[in-house]
């Protein structure tokens, strides 16, 4: 037994020919080019000299590799892993393995290379297509805000969304227990039959909505799906897309959607925790950054935020819509180390809808603190006109005020915004490069690019009837703030044009965050006393 390198990093395969033939509907044949350490596959002496568990980790031969493409096609004939490495359109894969220049020769030398090939079959399970979905209901309301929405209606709401122009559906594999994810791109419709995703996201802004990654918390697929609803049906709605691209991607975690779906027939009323985690018993974000995570479903995430560098990425959040714990009961919820015990208690007692926000402080963010209180103002305001939220968010904060910051004020604190709920440092964070959560980077975007990172939490755990339309309505006010928040910035796209030697190169650069209103309003009036002045 031995184990097999990740091919990643320095590793990563590059694709270096792509062969199409006129008159066929499809490719002939990719190639890609892969760095490999040596030719012949010295194992036995290999581990000789080094621990076999480093050697397995780091080095790659031509002769395993060519070994590995061997057998997964001898497989292939035999009916096995007919699902893997498998394409539709295409007729053949093509590797080329470059090894290191031989010390003995120049070192300007070309690399010597080695040539394999694996004919390539349409999986035996084929890709799935988003109109198979389709229910045939015509006419609105497209998503159904009574109950918690289950992985095949949400693929049934995009089927029915696909039919709206500008509305691209695509399937973006299956999770670990085999359910299909999907996302869905809405924009104005174009007469290109192809559309790039950089262009797109560098002439309007872009916003990524990601629902469900902890799948019992129900509320967020409802009003994501809600959205996508408006932005096809409703024309004010729709009219933001002339400056916004919109990414919907409902449900993350389709596993724990489907079980939780099924534990609320049971008990309707009951947390149903086992829905939080993926099938494994583990979040579906703990392996978002690999290559080839345990969870398929966790790459998705990863694979829009890479795709698009969006503006926005909003992931909404829920949590029990009721005690976990009786107070005072010398038993702690949701408390996973020693050291988290106390912060752990500001989990006891719901305490309504609410969110967080944060602000980088430094010169090369100017604008990061305006754009941060005028989302604040924003959010606030849209919460409030929630029909029955106030009253909620009243209940709840004087029950958490009672029972928790009248105990224990240092965890269980009271952030009130004018009746909402809403968490914020007294200052900003410095800002800490690609990949840190501060000042809004997500998912290793930088916060130079992902300039507006949000989440909620809405006591949603387990929702139904009137109060899953509450929970939905909360979420959906929070969503539209920052679509409009986006629609009506300032976008500040740049042409440059330079010329070097007997070469025009032509740019198109946007530079990030749009401009809030405010700045807007400053810049109108310092014009104005600037020709005020003049005159």
């Amino acid at each position: 037994e031995r184990d097999l390198p990740v091919i990643n990093g320095a590793m990563q395969p590059r694709l270096i020919r792509a062969r199409v033939k006129a008159g066929e509907n499809g490719m002939e044949d990719l190639t890609w080019l892969l760095p490999a350490d040596y030719n012949k596959d010295d194992f036995e002496e290999w581990i000789k000299l080094e621990p076999q568990e480093q050697v397995e980790r780091s080095l790659f031969s031509v002769e395993q590799a060519k070994g590995q493409i061997h057998w997964l096609e001898a497989m292939h004939q035999a009916g096995l892993y007919r699902d893997d490495i498998a394409y539709p359109h295409l007729s053949r894969l093509g590797f080329e393995f470059e090894l290191p220049v031989p010390l003995a020769q120049k070192a300007d030398s070309p690399p010597p290379r080695y040539f394999s090939a694996i004919n390539i079959q349409p999986p035996a399970t084929p890709r799935p297509m988003i109109a198979q979905y389709s229910d045939h209901k015509t006419g609105t309301p497209i998503v159904q805000w009574d109950e918690p929405i289950s992985p095949d209606e949400s693929a049934a709401i995009l089927a029915r969304l696909a039919a709206y122009p500008g509305v691209d559906v695509y399937w973006m594999g299956r999770s670990y227990l085999g359910r299909n994810i999907w996302a869905a791109d809405l924009m104005l419709p174009s007469p290109a039959q192809l559309r790039s995703w950089p262009k797109e996201t560098t002439l309007k802004a872009s916003i990524i909505y990601s629902g469900r990654q902890h799948a019992n918390e129900v509320s967020s697929t409802s009003h994501i799906s809600k959205l996508g609803e408006q932005l096809v049906t409703d024309a004010a709605t729709r009219a933001l897309l002339k400056q916004v691209n919109v990414v919907l991607h409902p449900i993350d975690n389709p596993d724990g959607a489907q079980l939780s779906i099924v534990l609320a027939k049971i008990t309707p009323d009951n947390l149903l925790h086992p829905g939080y985690h993926g099938s494994l018993a583990a979040d579906v974000a703990s392996g978002q950054a690999e290559q080839d995570p345990v969870y398929p479903e966790s790459r998705t995430r990863r694979l829009l935020l890479e795709s698009w560098l969006p503006d926005g990425f909003l992931n909404p959040h829920g949590y029990p819509s009721h005690e976990w714990v009786q107070p005072f009961s010398e038993y702690t919820g949701w408390v996973q180390t020693r050291e988290g015990a106390n912060p752990g208690r500001a989990w006891w007692i719901p305490r309504g809808w609410f969110t967080s926000l944060t602000y980088i402080r430094d010169p090369e963010h100017p604008y990061s603190e305006k754009v941060t209180y005028e989302l604040r103002d924003k959010i606030v305001e849209a919460e409030r006109a929630v029909p029955g939220l106030l009253p909620l968010e009243e209940r709840m904060n004087d029950r958490y005020q009672r029972w928790g910051q009248r105990w224990q004020p240092k965890d269980m604190t009271q952030p009130i915004v004018n009746g909402i709920r809403i968490y914020m440092a007294l200052k900003g964070n410095p800002a800490q490069g690609t990949g840190q959560r501060s000042g809004g980077a997500t998912g290793g975007v930088s916060p130079d690019v992902t300039w507006d990172a949000g989440y909620t939490e809405a006591p949603d755990e387990t929702a139904h009837g009137d109060y899953m339309k509450l929970m939905a309505s909360a979420g959906l006010a929070f969503d539209r703030v920052h679509l409009t928040y986006l629609a009506n910035g300032k976008l500040r796209i740049r042409h440059v044009q330079r010329e070097a030697g007997d070469k025009v190169t032509w740019q198109v650069l946007r530079d990030r965050p749009n401009l809030p209103a405010s700045e807007l309003s400053n810049q109108k009036a310092a014009n104005a006393e600037s020709e005020t002045t003049q005159h």
